[in-house]
């Protein structure tokens, strides 16, 4: 099963919730870590979910290194696979991320829950910031009154600026507050 088969029916039917309840975003190739990774999926609500691709012809090479870097970004984070990829993504992911398994069964995609996703408490503030865009990271200083001095300063250092003033979970509150309210970006309704 590819990639764009899995993803087709994670936005059709597993994810198409959150596209009805008006206060969640779905995101396909969310850039993290300034570029490092790029999350497959992602859902903005309440928290910040990662959904990890790996299909039937995919290779696990990359996957510790993704894992490592959604680590310092997601709330939860959940490895959606095919059967033969299962052992090795249960050898390589920590216990907190979660692991569908997607068959095709008489032309139906399906989902077993092989492991449900715990919260991550590994977040970096640095890298969440780094989520924001360079207006985006200057207004969030403005409403915090640390913005003196980084008007015309290069975006990491305004990254930096904010990681270094706003607690991690205020950090999260804001960045998927900002995200959310992005017009456009990333969110037209991927059906087929």
């Amino acid at each position: 099963m590819r990639d764009n088969v899995i993803r087709t029916s994670l936005h059709n039917t597993y994810l198409n919730n959150f596209w009805e309840d008006g206060a969640s975003l779905v995101v396909d190739e969310l850039p993290i870590c300034a570029g490092s990774s790029i999350a497959d999926m992602a859902v903005v609500n309440g928290s910040l979910h990662a959904y990890e691709i790996k299909g039937t012809f995919d290779s696990l090479v990359r996957l510790p290194k993704q894992i490592a870097d959604y680590s310092k970004v997601f709330d939860y984070v959940t490895v959606v696979t095919t059967q033969n990829h299962l052992r090795g993504v249960l050898a390589l992911i920590p216990e907190n991320c979660g692991v569908w398994l997607m068959r095709e069964i008489d032309g139906e995609i399906l989902k077993e829950v092989i492991r449900e996703p715990s919260q991550n408490e590994d977040k970096e503030a640095l890298s969440i910031c780094q989520l924001l865009w360079k207006e985006e990271a200057f207004s969030l200083l403005q409403k915090y009154n640390k913005h003196k001095g980084f008007s015309n300063k290069r975006k990491w250092l305004l990254w930096e600026a904010l990681a270094n003033s706003l607690t991690i979970s205020d950090l999260s509150i804001e960045t998927r507050s900002i995200i959310k309210q992005r017009v456009g970006w990333k969110t037209s309704r991927f059906r087929n």
